[in-house]
């Protein structure tokens, strides 16, 4: 009996370790999208990042100003913005919740636009959504860091 009670324990015990696991995955998953994602705003190839962007996708930058994804998409085609590079600064933070996950943390960007160049640390909030098996941008928030 004893015996019984020790293997049914450990059964529990190794079910409840499957959500972890999955999560842990998800997580990594999520901060590689993340990563893609930066490195495609930073130069990459944009109809690549346009799939990588729900179709209803804003993008609140640290100036307040809103974009669409048609609009986002706009100024990086157009070069009247261009992003350098986007690098985060110590841990990122991901909570998952379902097929989404919202991203938090510090991230040094440097973009250029045409009267002038910017060196800025932001303390950003992205969301992400599962699609089609994909985790795609849903949504960026930021404010400067002082």
């Amino acid at each position: 009996m004893k015996t019984l009670s020790h293997l049914t324990l450990a059964l529990l015990l190794a079910l409840l370790a499957v959500p972890a696991v999955q999560a842990g995955e998800d997580a990594e998953a999520v901060l590689k999208a993340q990563d893609q994602r930066w490195a495609l705003t930073a130069g990459g190839d944009l109809d690549e990042l346009e799939a990588m962007l729900t179709d209803d996708m804003n993008y609140t930058h640290s100036s307040a100003a809103v974009d669409t994804k048609a609009q986002f998409l706009d100024s990086l085609r157009s070069g009247r913005v261009r992003y350098v590079s986007i690098e985060p600064e110590g841990e990122r933070a991901v909570r998952l919740y379902g097929d989404a996950a919202v991203v938090q943390g510090v991230a040094h960007v440097l973009v250029k636009v045409p009267d002038r160049d910017i060196d800025v640390r932001l303390r950003f909030t992205e969301l992400f959504v599962k699609q089609d098996g994909a985790w795609k941008m849903a949504l960026w928030h930021s404010t400067t860091v002082p």
